[in-house]
């Protein structure tokens, strides 16, 4: 008889289980399926109820289908029976948490049955198991923020990656007891490896600039690696970051005695971007950070900290702020800038529209229409250049509040700045401690300094005790065919003090539409340069 009512029970059992998985997503209805089974059973098998014991019943969803089981498997149990429920994930799954009559992520959970329970097991797909091997030729798929986060792991950071959708990142606030995101790749363990973004966004990444190690961003460090379309979207914690902003920016204006130097031991400095930390000899290309950046020390940027590598077509806008050196786009160059730039509101003791340091790299065709704020220094464009810049330019931005040197493309040029122009406003507070010199191209051409076939122009204040030229402020370096606005700058000299030759000063309306070209004949207006109907000459790669 025993034996009958074990073999009924199990029957029943299983006719109650495959109902549950038919009917998944409509729980509700499971109670008034059971009690229609078991009449239907007791009919059919003749079966009778009264004959098993238990008390109540456990019901238990797994969800997704297929994901996973649990011991004690759902059935019947006896009043005010203790058990110790235990989620089993199938494999490429992970528990995630109970729902229904148990609410808890433990895992086991005890549970007491008291009355008929429904329960829900609900497991998530582990990371990096949704398609790829990891390869070159079959990069693991990313599909979440947990995918993220495992690529950070010490066995994956040689492999590679192609994001799949959009990830919300925002629960990344609440990692590390709420110090963000933890940075791919460290200077001891970097990434070798590649991630393709595929043109999706990674949304409300936190990011805790100040914690963790000395080369942060989404990728802390990486090392001869691919980085490319990658779009990270913060642009909802601009508004939260204003407050903070507001007050590393006043912190900013009472640190006026840093002076520069122009020794910088690139691997042992500390580096930020919202992108990339550190990229030694990578590529980072066709990428997007909107958001905000700011460290309390060393070098950060909007895009990448320190670069020694490539970087193409990258684009930052939003808010980078630090007490030591920033820029919109990258700290430290010592490779190659091409086709980027930069928006927003830039803040530091150095500071810079789109490169701080430009450390014999070259920045080719690039741009910046940032707000730039300093105590010490500010270049429109880069704050100290011992590289080469070509075809570049900055345009429509502010440039105020430093007391050493302000340029409207460079504070501090010690190498070659060709084909480029500024079209800035350039202002300063008065320090009668320090000399200001400010330039509406250069602040100071230093004697390896050479500037050819370039403008400026845009309102400069003027200020009785400071060194101030239409196109520098102190020359000791080569000027060749550059031109300056007499009329927007409201500078009749082009060099305070230094030598003027190879600078001429030209009238709004000598330097806008097509009269440029009959008063600038030494630019290239064939391949370079092209005039416009009624404004300043621009390049022409900015109609591509």
């Amino acid at each position: 008889m025993a034996d009958t009512l074990e073999g009924c029970y199990i029957m029943y059992m299983q006719q109650k289980i495959n109902i549950i998985m038919i009917n998944k997503r409509i729980p509700k209805l499971i109670p008034f399926l059971s009690a229609i089974l078991i009449a239907i059973f007791v009919s059919l098998t003749g079966c009778s109820t009264d004959s098993q014991s238990y008390d109540f019943i456990l019901t238990i969803e797994i969800i997704p289908e297929g994901s996973g089981t649990t011991d004690p498997l759902p059935g019947g149990f006896d009043e005010g029976e203790n058990l110790r429920l235990r989620a089993i994930p199938d494999e490429n799954y992970l528990f995630d948490r109970w729902e229904g009559d148990l609410t808890t992520v433990s895992n086991p959970a005890d549970l007491t049955m008291n009355s008929d329970k429904f329960i829900t097991a609900i497991f998530s797909r582990a990371p990096l198991t949704m398609g790829g091997d990891g390869s070159e030729a079959n990069p693991y798929h990313v599909h979440s923020l947990a995918d993220l986060v495992a690529i950070g792991l010490e066995d994956n950071l040689d492999k590679h990656f192609i994001q799949m959708q959009d990830i919300d990142a925002s629960p990344s606030a609440d990692f590390q007891d709420g110090s963000g995101f933890r940075h791919i790749g460290t200077q001891e363990a970097p990434f070798t490896g590649s991630f393709n973004g595929n043109g999706y966004k990674i949304i409300d990444l936190k990011i805790h600039f100040n914690r963790f190690d000395k080369h942060i961003g989404l990728f802390g460090y990486i090392k001869e690696a691919t980085l490319e379309n990658i779009y990270v979207d913060n642009s909802r914690q601009l508004a939260d970051s204003q407050t903070d902003h507001q007050s590393t920016y006043n912190l900013i204006l009472n640190q006026t005695n840093v002076l520069p130097s122009y020794e910088i031991d690139i691997f042992g400095s500390q580096s930020a971007g919202g992108l990339v930390g550190f990229n030694e000899d990578g590529i980072v290309r066709n990428s997007f950070f909107n958001g905000v950046v700011v460290l309390q020390s060393g070098y950060v940027a909007g895009l990448v900290g320190i670069n020694t590598g490539i970087i193409e077509k990258l684009h930052f806008i939003g808010r980078a702020g630090n007490l030591g050196t920033t820029a919109g786009l990258v700290g430290i160059n010592t490779g190659k800038v091409v086709d980027s730039s930069s928006g927003g509101r830039i803040s530091g003791q150095l500071a810079a529209g789109l490169v701080a340091r430009n450390i014999g790299g070259e920045i080719l065709q690039s741009s910046t229409i940032a707000t730039v704020h300093s105590s010490t220094a500010i270049g429109g464009l880069v704050f100290y250049n011992s590289g080469v810049i070509r075809s570049s330019f900055s345009k429509n931005n502010d440039i105020y509040d430093a007391t050493g040197a302000i340029g409207g493309l460079v504070a501090r040029n010690n190498g070659e700045i060709i084909d480029s122009y500024s079209i800035t406003e350039l202002e300063s507070f008065f320090d009668p401690n320090r000399d200001i010199i400010i330039g509406g191209l250069v602040g100071e051409n230093l004697e390896n300094g050479s500037i050819q076939t370039s403008f400026a122009a845009g309102y400069i204040l003027p200020l009785e005790q400071s060194i101030l030229g239409g196109l520098a402020g102190k020359n000791s370096g080569v000027l060749m065919n550059v031109y300056w606005d007499t009329d927007s700058t409201g500078q009749a000299i082009a060099v305070d003090q230094g030598n003027p030759e190879g600078a001429t000063g030209l009238t709004t309306d000598q330097l806008t539409g097509p009269a440029a070209e009959q008063n600038m004949p030494e630019f290239d207006w064939v391949n370079v340069w092209r005039t416009t109907a009624d404004g300043y000459p621009v390049l022409r790669w900015e109609d591509e």
